[in-house]
């Protein structure tokens, strides 16, 4: 009879040690993961105020690029600076309906494929 007692001690105690490191283990991998969870909230924070900034200053190029070619602008610029440029005159000006990059992509390629088949010689060995 003590010899049960004591087995049933044993399992009861092997037992208990299993459920306290299995539920550790549990306990310390949903600490592990709401760390992953707060580092990766960090970096998306800090990505997205890199985001906002590099848009801010994208704008703030626009904006600038925008000044500079108002008319007004350039005409202010040109009489400040004495560089005597005039608008271009209506007859010497030309309106491309085409794709530009289409248009100058063809005239780069125009002798590429419309020349003639060119001829290839070759010799065959026939075997008998």
């Amino acid at each position: 009879m003590k010899k049960d007692t004591q087995a049933f001690v044993n399992q009861l105690l092997v037992y208990t040690l299993v459920m306290f490191c299995f539920s550790g283990s549990i306990g310390l991998g949903t600490v592990w993961m709401r760390h992953q969870i707060s580092l990766s909230a960090n970096t998306a924070k800090v990505l997205e105020a890199k985001l906002t900034e590099t848009e801010r200053r994208i704008n703030e190029t626009r904006a600038a690029v925008e000044r500079a070619q108002d008319p007004a602008m350039l005409k202010l610029l040109n009489d400040q600076w004495r560089l005597g440029l005039v608008p271009p005159e209506p007859q010497k000006t030309a309106t491309i309906d085409v794709d530009p990059v289409m248009r100058l992509a063809a005239k780069h390629n125009r002798g590429l494929f419309t020349d003639g088949p060119s001829t290839v010689a070759f010799q065959v060995a026939l075997r008998r």
